[in-house]
């Protein structure tokens, strides 16, 4: 049987005004729209569902019994609707924000607090990953939206990508260690490198020694933490890869020094990104724009000037 919603409203209606006139008043319809989607209902049951009077007309039995599963189907539409509304206004209540390291500072963190102070009523809850973490928890939707440093196998993975900025990389090293003058990444794949992300795609580091068709270095530590990696470095001849802002953190710019190199290293770049931005949720949107407004005041600031690459 394939009988349609819209033919069901209507039955529904039919049965409550009592009257074809009355139906199509209140449904804004015509009379013989009415009347042809009764045609409609009886064909495809194959009996007749109404009896006309000059007081108008009623369901029969047949009708009766459609009218009652029409009832109820109408009746689960509703309930599907609210529970719908009730998820919707969850998620209204909520934002859910990954982001890397490189790309909590400045702008970010200034856009947590003014949104917290904003809008006390959203519960925010912020993520700090790897931007392969952040990917796979945006695709598993345990996260809403990212700031992160991106790579180029995540921005062309059919999700919205929006750049905000980006930021130079060096190479640090420890105050104590051997190089004290200008140097090349050849040399200095003898020494200890620190890797934030494990080989892949997603390594940046693996990404640089490529652009300069070099091998990687045959000792890497992988590590995921700005802290354990500045504290190896202070006390071991290793080196590492950073992006310009990380020395801004409070305690990393004691024992650690940039290393002059000959090669340009690529910028990092820092956007959001978000499964898709047609169902971003309001908050979501709003968060969106906040971090599009304080990234462009603090790009303007003394401050930005020797992190941030102007391309």
């Amino acid at each position: 049987m394939k009988i349609k919603l819209n033919q069901l409203d209507i039955l529904l209606e039919v049965a409550a005004q009592g009257s074809i006139g009355k139906a199509a008043k209140a449904l804004n319809l015509t009379q013989p729209a009415i009347s042809k989607t009764i045609h409609e209902l009886e064909a495809e049951i194959g009996l007749p569902i109404l009896q006309r009077s000059s007081r108008g007309v009623t369901l029969n039995e047949y009708g009766q019994v459609l009218l009652r599963h029409a009832r109820d189907i109408d009746r689960s539409l509703h309930q599907a609707r609210d529970e719908i509304d009730h998820l919707l206004g969850k998620a209204m209540r909520q934002l859910r924000v990954g982001f890397t390291s490189a790309a909590s500072y400045g702008p970010f963190t200034n856009t947590l607090i003014q949104y917290q102070a904003r809008f006390p009523g959203v519960k925010l809850v912020a993520m700090e990953g790897r931007p392969h973490q952040i990917h796979d928890a945006l695709q598993n939707q345990r996260l809403d939206l990212a700031v992160l440093t991106a790579a180029t196998s995540l921005v062309q993975s059919g999700m919205y990508y929006e750049p905000l900025y980006a930021l130079s990389n060096t190479i640090l090293a420890g105050e104590q260690h051997p190089i004290t003058h200008t140097t090349s990444l050849k040399s200095l794949m003898n020494y200890p490198w620190l890797d934030w992300d494990e080989p892949g795609e997603h390594s940046i580091l693996a990404q640089v020694f490529r652009r300069y068709n070099l091998p990687q270095p045959q000792n890497i530590v992988h590590c995921s933490s700005p802290w354990v990696m500045a504290r190896m470095m202070e006390q071991a001849d290793m080196v590492s890869m950073w992006t310009s802002v990380r020395l801004r953190f409070p305690g990393y710019n004691v024992n650690l020094r940039a290393l002059a190199l000959r090669e340009v290293l690529p910028a990092t770049s820092i956007g959001v990104l978000c499964p898709n931005i047609g169902r971003l949720s309001t908050a979501g949107h709003t968060f969106m724009e906040m971090l599009r407004l304080n990234a462009r005041d603090w790009l303007q600031q003394s401050d930005a000037a020797d992190m941030v690459v102007r391309v």
